[in-house]
Parts: C-alpha cells; structure tokens; sequence
C-alpha cells in the first residue's frame, strides 16, 4: 500500500489520534510541511499558483481542523512532536516548513525543538507574533486575541459563525464575506468569485466538524507561546510579508 493514500489522507499516531494531510505537486522533490492559518485547512493551498512540477507540499490540518482529530490538552510545543512523528510515517528523513499567518507560532515551535538534522528550514508568511509584542493588541489581529481570551464568547462566536458557514452555499458566503471586510482595489481585482469559493471552501473544512481547533487556536495564540522565539538557534528561518 502507497504511504501517501488518495483518498481520506490520514497519518494515524501512536495515540491513535490521526492528522490530516494533503499533497500538492511531485513527490520526486525536496519535502515541505505547510501549516494553515487560521482558519484554515488543508485545502489552503489550493487558492494559490503553484508550479506542481517544482514543489513536494505537505498540508497538515492541526489538531481539530478539517478530519483531523481533536487533541485534548494540546499546546503549540506538542506539535513538533507530531510533525517528526507524522515524517516518520511518511518515510521523509529531513524536510522544510513553511507557516502561514497562524501557522507561524506551530513553524516556530518546530524551529525551536527540531534538530538541523531533520529541519533544514523554515519560512514564515504574514506571521502571528507572539501576544505581548509591540502592535500586536491593534486591528483584526488584536481582535483575534482579544476573543482569545475570552473563550466562552469566542465559543458561541465561532458555533454562530459556523452556523451560518455550513448553512449558505459557497458562492452567497463569499459575496457577503466580501462586502462586509474593507479591501484596497488591487485586492478586490484579486478576489474572483472563483478565487473566493476556493477561499470559503477551505474555511469551511476548518470548521467541518466542530469549532473545537480554530477556538482552541485563538486560545493559545493569546497566550504566552511555551517558548521564547529569541532561544530558537537555527539560522535558516526567512520571513516574509506582503506590502
């Protein structure tokens, strides 16, 4: 049996947890983890050009995402451990990640307790900081973590929101989606009604079968990490962000 299954991509763990993946582009070339934002699943990917023939992309759904389990009790540092396990699984002796948005603190973490002999580096995207860093208490970030703090209203947030996500179709939830965020023209022209289906498809993954990830997220993202990212000693770490 091929250890990269096409049909419901799950990596079972020791616990007997699973975690699910999905592959874009050649297997043949140098593997990277992808790690979603928030929300977001492993279908994240799909809304971005990607040159197939040159790239071996591994999404990985965290924890209570898309068909991944939930994970009772599961910190930011208990990912490493998941990510070496799920490379294990997969015959891959050394590999990149990549981190997108609130993919970054998981990147990070990975970063932080991954030897050099099995991460060779990591890549951050439009980055979440940690909570207590200059600017990140401002816009919808702020706003993020200050629902991460409240979890019992960040809770029947997120099942409202849910809610309406699963009950429209994809199409009537973009257009109302995008009418209701503020976007500069450049981004507007980006935004196709195809591009945004894609973008809602993958938000709904996220919440498929419970909000217990994404509110689990906001969460840990609004509080202390585990780790001081001024302790992480690997220097390939590239960082980058849209202006």
């Amino acid at each position: 049996m091929s250890i990269f299954p096409k049909k419901n991509p799950l990596i079972k763990l020791r616990s007997g947890k699973s975690i699910g993946y999905k592959i874009y582009g050649n297997k043949s070339n140098f593997p990277i983890f992808y790690f979603h934002g928030w929300p977001g699943s492993r279908f994240e990917l799909e809304n971005i050009p990607l040159n197939k023939k040159n790239c071996f992309l591994i999404a990985l759904e965290r924890p209570g995402y898309g068909i991944s389990d939930p994970i009772s009790k599961f910190e930011i540092l208990d990912w490493p451990k998941i990510v070496l396990e799920v490379a294990n699984k997969l015959k891959i002796k050394k590999f990149s990640i990549i981190g997108v948005s609130g993919g970054a603190p998981f990147a990070l973490s990975c970063a932080y307790l991954i030897n050099d002999d099995k991460l060779k580096s990591v890549a951050i995207i439009c980055g979440l900081g940690p909570h207590n860093v200059n600017g990140m208490s401002k816009g919808r970030v702020g706003l993020l973590l200050y629902y991460g703090k409240k979890p019992i209203l960040s809770w029947f947030l997120l099942n409202f929101i849910r809610a309406r996500l699963l009950k429209n179709n994809l199409e009537n939830n973009f257009l109302r989606w995008k009418k209701k965020i503020p976007l500069p023209k450049s981004d507007l022209k980006l935004f196709t009604i195809n591009r945004g289906i894609k973008l809602i498809k993958n938000f709904k993954e996220a919440l498929r079968y419970s909000t217990t990830g994404v509110h689990r997220d906001a969460q840990l993202y609004a509080k202390d990490w585990g780790f001081n990212i001024k302790n992480i000693k690997k220097k390939n770490i590239y960082l980058a962000w849209s202006f």
